[in-house]
């Protein structure tokens, strides 16, 4: 059968995923009619790229939980700060008696006073770390250590004297508190007047740092930590992300007000097949806001494939005899079929291979 025999019998639409492709089929013998006319076209080139399938999914944003601020003084609160207020290291996180609460970093809560005479322990080597960071240890020692000796009493002196305490080298148990990083003041739990007791909570607080809890159910793809995300807000603008941490599924309570588990669900066949929390850092926080318990969504990989040839995805043709093909806009200007294996969908691109398809390659596109 000649070329010139060959017709065009038409376009038909099939859905690949998103987007659509036309099927094309030939036949022979002879037609007194016209072919139809086929739809505007236009040229696209064949390029290498990186390519991703995802899936929306819910999460809340908010802030990192962090340990609780527990006060260790008997009196009466005199000062206790405001909502929202980030406490660094060094500064005050609220006042027994007008005798101020002081943040420091440590992993370790601290259990006891500190002078001299009193047994090595990793509080010890708290306390000098940070008087080390706060400048009080300049000249005295560089290198913190275990041991409470006469030149961390000294250190401990020049603190003193800058919180108003008196400058006798011995920290009363409770004015320092170690807490894990900087912290974000919550609902306050008490009031200025009110009695301060031992084993009180003045108020919930959470560390600064953004995050976006997301809830792992059987129908939300599996996660890495490492990977990148993009999270949605309420605006419908994206801001990236990565994966930090994967826990376990809440158990209870929502946690502290504040944090990013607030929100997460309030119950029900959703939340009880919950099976693990992702932790989603955001890659620019100032981006997300400061609202806590905000509801947005993260976009996570359903399918990936990096370096890979991708063409737009109406430049697909599905053949009438299965499969896909692209026509090939050849050098000297002439259009030919090529067959080719399609794999990741995504947006408005589809990864494909086939015979003399390279990077550059140019293929038709419907209009």
């Amino acid at each position: 059968m000649s070329r010139a025999r060959l017709a065009l019998a038409g376009m038909l639409l099939g859905a690949a995923a998103v987007g659509s492709v036309a099927t094309i089929t030939v036949w022979g013998g002879s037609s007194t009619a016209a072919p139809p006319s086929r739809p505007p076209v236009a040229a696209a080139t064949v390029v290498r790229t990186d390519l991703a399938t995802t899936t929306l999914t819910q999460g809340t944003l908010g802030y990192l939980p962090t340990d609780p601020v527990v006060n260790r003084m008997s009196g009466t609160y005199t000062d206790v700060p405001a909502p929202g207020t980030t406490i660094r290291r060094g500064e005050v996180l609220y006042r027994v008696d007008n005798q101020p609460a002081v943040l420091m970093i440590g992993a370790t809560p601290a259990w006891r006073p500190f002078g001299l005479g009193m047994t090595d322990g990793p509080d010890v080597l708290e306390l000098e770390a940070n008087l080390v960071a706060l400048g009080d240890a300049t000249g005295l020692f560089t290198t913190a250590t275990t041991h409470f000796g006469s030149l961390t009493a000294q250190a401990v002196q020049r603190w003193q004297a800058s919180q108003g305490f008196p400058a006798d080298g011995q920290v009363a148990f409770g004015q320092v508190v170690f807490q894990p990083g900087p912290i974000l003041v919550g609902a306050p739990s008490v009031a200025p007047g009110e009695p301060a007791s031992p084993g009180s909570v003045p108020y919930q607080v959470t560390t600064a740092n953004r995050i976006v809890s997301v809830p792992l159910t059987p129908n939300i793809p599996s996660a890495v930590i490492g990977e990148r995300v993009s999270i949605v807000l309420l605006t419908n603008a994206t801001t990236p992300g990565t994966i930090t941490a994967i826990g376990p599924a809440p158990s209870g309570g929502s946690g502290s007000p504040g944090s990013s588990n607030a929100g997460m669900g309030s119950g029900g066949s959703d939340q009880s097949q919950v099976s693990a929390v992702l932790t989603v850092t955001p890659d620019q926080p100032a981006a997300t806001g400061t609202g806590s318990g905000v509801a947005v969504q993260v976009a996570l990989t359903v399918q990936s494939a990096n370096n890979v040839l991708a063409v737009p995805i109406p430049a697909l043709l599905a053949l009438a005899g299965g499969g896909y093909g692209v026509e090939v806009v050849g050098t000297s200007g002439v259009h030919h079929l090529v067959g080719v294996t399609t794999g990741v969908f995504s947006g408005s691109e589809v990864q494909i291979t086939g015979s003399g398809i390279e990077p550059g390659t140019r293929v038709v596109v419907a209009q």
